[in-house]
């Protein structure tokens, strides 16, 4: 019986080497990973499979940094990993960017002119030209995390999929711990599902 072939999706990722905090090498690795496989740990195993990488190297380390794909590109591979931005201050997906938009009297409708490099995160406040990380997009946040954590704590998992909770949660990520939450969320009279 013939099996069912795996889906799989590429990620580039940028992969700086150090030794004793000294960088010594830099080098772009192309990663293919089968969708239903662990994309962190894919690319460490890459990471450690390149000619920099030698653990004979005193106080070896590795970072790594996803690349966004440009989009400027015309067509991306079909095989592209999907990633999403993140904030590198507090790691929520809520991050925005400025761009300017112009209208077409021909097609009626507002068309972008151009964006611009500075990134803003709606829940931090945090601002600059390269606020986000870039991280697979089935990634766990902090924020959702939070969420997750939350809505189990309440008993009611399903809350993660209501709107006032997701809302609830975003304005207390920062500030509360999940225990203070979950005795916020019951004195705010909210039910648990």
């Amino acid at each position: 019986m013939a099996t069912p072939p795996v889906s799989a999706r590429l990620y580039k990722v940028r992969v700086d080497y150090f030794s004793a905090d000294e960088r010594y090498a830099s080098e772009i690795v192309q990663v293919e990973v089968p969708d239903d496989a662990d994309v962190l740990a894919a690319v460490h195993t890459a990471a450690q499979a390149t000619i920099y990488y030698n653990e004979r190297i005193p106080d070896i380390t590795f970072t790594v940094e996803f690349i966004a794909p440009d989009p400027d590109d015309p067509d991306p591979a079909p095989l592209a990993g999907l990633l999403k931005p993140v904030c590198s201050h507090c790691g929520s997906e809520s991050i925005v960017r400025d761009a300017a938009a112009r209208w077409d009297v021909e097609t009626q409708k507002w068309d972008f002119s151009s964006i611009y490099d500075c990134t803003t995160c709606d829940l931090c406040g945090a601002e600059s030209d390269d606020l986000a990380s870039w991280l697979p997009a089935n990634h766990i946040t902090p924020p959702e995390q939070f969420e997750i954590d939350l809505a189990a704590k309440l008993g009611a998992p399903d809350l993660r999929h209501d709107g006032v909770f997701q809302q609830f949660c975003f304005g207390l990520f920062l500030t509360h711990s999940v225990d203070e939450a979950v005795a916020a969320w019951k004195a705010s009279g909210h039910s648990s599902g």
